[in-house]
């Protein structure tokens, strides 16, 4: 059932104990409150779906924000809430309710139509989004996202380290499907022999996987067919493995449409048991047992499962995995408002920030790098990490919440 904001505020003063405030205000409220802020605090507007039909999202999204500003009550970040309807007409009233109060930053929104309409009506502040869509990055807009090239990266130097160097690719012919083979193709080049050995793309609404799988995959042969020819008998002879001629197959797809397509590999005998898999971070949201053994680069599980777990102590549900995003965001914002260096240039240090879903820093065009794992899916089809986040960026001089790092450390499991 979905909660009050009344409600939400005050399950969470019940169990986080009663707490004083600065001033005689909440440290959150919703964009239909009109008073302005004390001189001395930041305001940040958080753009969310707080109805529609992706309300559910924006709620986790807001109880999220909610619980990052929680952890640090001494903070002057004062969270305010406008809905965007998960539209992009919604996010523009939102913006255009927002701006009367004079925000300093903007979190969110969610959705790439809602970032692309907002950045259409300029804002002219720092907006930290949540989309994966990097295109929609740059003229102070960030995301924090978890990025298809930041993921392909750490799969390709894994793969690499592996000594795989033919990969097939498949997956469908969309803005997704050309972003992917775009970067694949950049990264491929970077490892010693490596190539894409094989492509196969599909139309992004088909229902039949069939021709692109077999496009890459070894034909099958009937063995009950009459007058085999010495060929086709020799080919049936020989194990699958024998006959694949590649070293790493890449699928990119998401929800049912993953399921179906690593099925059918499955059917003509293509498991990650005969060749391995690899695949985005959306893997996670699938359980299918066709996926056992194959891998996917996603962000640092330990600290999200501590947040998932406080998460649901406060509101009694588990959350979307990415609305722990949120969380960091706020957290973000929250240590540098009390450092007094919110301004676009403190966004982007050089030496990262640290938070709920690892290590990340966001970049001059909008975009982010993370130091992400790279998982296997166990028996069990529960993930394994096998191979943990880099350590790429410099651990000195970080501006970022060494204290939040601590408290989530210490949250109970």
């Amino acid at each position: 059932m979905k909660k009050t904001f009344l409600g939400v505020i005050c399950l969470t003063a019940f169990l986080w104990g009663c707490q004083s405030y600065k001033g005689d205000y909440l440290p959150w409220r919703t964009g239909s409150d009109q008073e302005m802020l004390p001189q001395e605090h930041t305001q940040a507007a958080v753009l969310l779906p707080l109805s529609g039909k992706s309300a559910s999202v924006g709620e986790a999204f807001q109880n999220s924000a909610m619980m990052a500003l929680q952890e640090r009550m001494e903070s002057p970040l004062e969270l305010v809430f406008y809905d965007t309807k998960g539209t992009p007409e919604g996010t523009v009233e939102a913006w255009s309710r927002a701006r009367r109060q004079n925000p300093d930053i903007i979190i969110g929104p969610v959705f790439a139509a809602e970032v692309a309409a907002l950045k259409n009506e300029s804002p002219n502040i720092p907006v930290i989004s949540f989309t994966t869509d990097n295109t929609l990055m740059g003229k102070g807009i960030y995301t924090l996202g978890v990025l298809i090239p930041n993921q392909m990266e750490r799969l390709v130097q894994f793969m690499c380290e592996a000594g795989q160097k033919k990969i097939a690719v498949i997956g469908p012919e969309d803005k997704t499907g050309e972003l992917t083979m775009n970067t694949l193709s950049e990264l491929v080049n970077r490892c010693p022999d490596m190539t894409l050995h094989k492509v196969s793309l599909y139309e992004p609404n088909t229902t039949n996987f069939s021709p692109a799988v077999l496009k890459i995959v070894p034909k099958p042969i009937d063995p009950k067919k009459k007058d085999l020819t010495p060929e086709e008998q020799a080919l049936l002879e020989t194990p699958i493995e024998e006959r694949i001629d590649f070293d790493a197959l890449v699928v990119f797809e998401d929800g049912v449409r993953l399921q179906q397509v690593v099925s059918l590999l499955a059917y003509y005998d293509v498991t990650p048991k005969v060749v391995p898999f690899y695949g985005l971070a959306n893997w996670q949201s699938v359980r299918d047992r066709s996926l056992i053994g194959g891998y996917y680069a996603a962000t640092p599980i330990l600290k999200a499962n501590i947040f998932n777990n406080r998460y649901q102590s406060v509101f009694g549900e588990k959350p979307p995995r990415i609305a722990s995003l949120a969380y960091d965001a706020v957290s973000l914002v929250s240590s540098l408002a009390e450092r007094k260096i919110l301004a676009e240039e403190s966004l982007k240090q050089q030496t990262g920030f640290n938070g709920v879903n690892g290590r990340f820093k966001l970049n001059p065009d909008g975009t982010n790098e993370r130091l992400l794992e790279v998982f296997q899916v166990g028996p069990k089809l529960r993930a394994e990490s096998v191979s943990g986040p880099l350590s790429e960026f410099p651990e000195s001089n970080t501006l970022f919440l060494e204290k939040i790092s601590e408290e989530i450390e210490d949250w109970n499991m």
